[in-house]
């Protein structure tokens, strides 16, 4: 086996026959198995998944408790390929994907190569750090940095497909998806402060610089040049003020 594709669902429900349409037409005659972990999504996408996995044999599908880093690598245990891609669920892949996938195999497969909404890896860098760590907020910093350590991880800043999650909802504020109930959304503003917490050595950190000096040019099509990073650095007396008007604002809300 190739390539596996190995990511994780959470309720995704709206986006989420879009998204697989899309992939299984992109990557159409290479060899490559999808392996997705579902969190016990509440929306519907369990019935999609099921449905298409009766379609294709080369979907894999298994509903586990998980946070996102977690379930993905559950899914990259249960993989075989050479090389291991990570996709978004709310996000539908244009011809930029298999164009990016050529791209990697016949010039870059020496490292793990991160592009917007997909990355590949090699199968023996992603276990030789230990692969993704049970993180919803940073989970991918987490490992990128890592990668980074072994100097073996380069950057392409250009997205793949189209984003289908709320504007207001990216990045660290993705506690606000209208996919999560009022209650799970405090959990998840509660587990963001930990995740930040754990991964508290990488966010010290100058991302942007790592990124720009570890950035590539595929040559698949217009890149807008630096990978779009929007951290704000706080002291932890802001971000406890932060956080405090965060909760505040979820108990008003409807």
């Amino acid at each position: 086996m190739k390539l596996s594709i190995c990511t994780t669902n959470y309720n995704c429900a709206r986006s989420l026959g879009q998204h697989l349409d899309s992939v299984f037409h992109e990557l159409d005659g290479i060899d490559f198995e999808y392996v997705l972990i579902d969190n016990h999504s509440s929306d519907g996408s369990w019935t999609i998944l099921q449905d298409w996995s009766h379609r294709f044999s080369n979907l894999h599908v298994e509903q586990i408790r998980c946070t996102m880093g977690e379930g993905r690598q559950l899914a990259f245990v249960r993989s075989q390929g050479e090389y291991v891609m990570v996709v978004d669920t709310d996000v539908v892949y244009s011809n930029l994907l298999r164009r990016f996938t050529e791209a990697y195999f016949e010039n870059f497969s020496q490292f793990s190569v991160q592009a917007m909404f997909c990355g590949i890896f090699p199968r023996e860098q992603w276990a030789a750090i230990g692969g993704r760590r049970s993180l919803n907020t940073n989970e991918d910093v987490d490992m990128w940095m890592r990668l980074q350590n072994l100097d073996s991880i380069r950057w392409y800043p250009l997205p793949l497909g189209q984003h289908f999650k709320e504007p207001w909802a990216e990045g660290s504020a993705d506690f606000r998806s209208d996919r999560y109930p009022k209650r799970e959304k405090l959990f998840r503003l509660l587990r963001r402060e930990w995740d930040l917490m754990k991964t508290r050595n990488w966010v010290r950190l100058d991302l942007s610089k790592i990124i720009d000096e570890n950035t590539i040019d595929i040559g698949i099509g217009p890149s807008p040049g630096r990978w779009p990073v929007n951290r704000t650095r706080r002291s932890r007396t802001e971000r406890a003020v932060e956080l405090a008007r965060e909760i505040k604002a979820l108990a008003r809300s409807p």
